[in-house]
């Protein structure tokens, strides 16, 4: 009985063949890796925000139950994980506050920009940097720029994503 042969080089490019497809199927694999920590990141930021602003509630509600509502003037610009270290939820990734010199922003996660009054998220998988604030909105009827609970309506107080530069 006769045997059917190999064509010459079938073998070769059945190894190339396989070797390719590996390649292929590691390059979809770490694509794939790269847009799932991308995701589970900004969904770590948002979680974070998240968090900030329930305790920002809490904080707003305490200020209400002592009647100083006055007082959330101050908190304009204030350091939001201080709040959070109030309620032992302070984020693994906060770094600290950091001073004028933004440099000293390397290692990826949370700082305060004391000088600026800026949350500020380094990313590990991006490019640029995520900025947020404490803002309290209010309608100023007597444009004073500051609030006046006696005079002016409270509508927020909030941990604010700004536009990224």
């Amino acid at each position: 009985m006769k045997q059917i042969s190999v064509p010459p080089g079938a073998l070769k490019f059945r190894l190339v063949m396989a070797v390719i497809l590996v390649i292929i199927f590691i390059l979809v694999f770490f694509n794939y890796t790269n847009r799932i920590s991308v995701t589970l990141e900004k969904t770590s930021i948002q979680q974070t925000k998240n968090i900030i602003n329930s305790t920002l509630m809490v904080v707003f509600a305490s200020y209400a139950v002592k009647s100083e509502l006055e007082s959330l003037n101050e908190l304009i610009g204030s350091n939001p994980f201080r709040y959070l270290e109030t309620y032992s939820q302070l984020p693994a990734t906060y770094r600290g506050d950091i001073g004028v010199d933004q440099s000293e922003i390397r290692t990826p996660g949370w700082y305060f920009d004391r000088a600026n009054g800026l949350a500020i998220y380094k990313p590990l998988y991006d490019d640029k940097d995520y900025y947020f604030r404490i803002e309290l909105d209010y309608r100023d009827v007597d444009g004073s720029g500051r609030f006046e609970p006696a005079i002016e309506k409270y509508r927020r107080l909030s941990f604010r994503q700004l536009p990224r530069q």
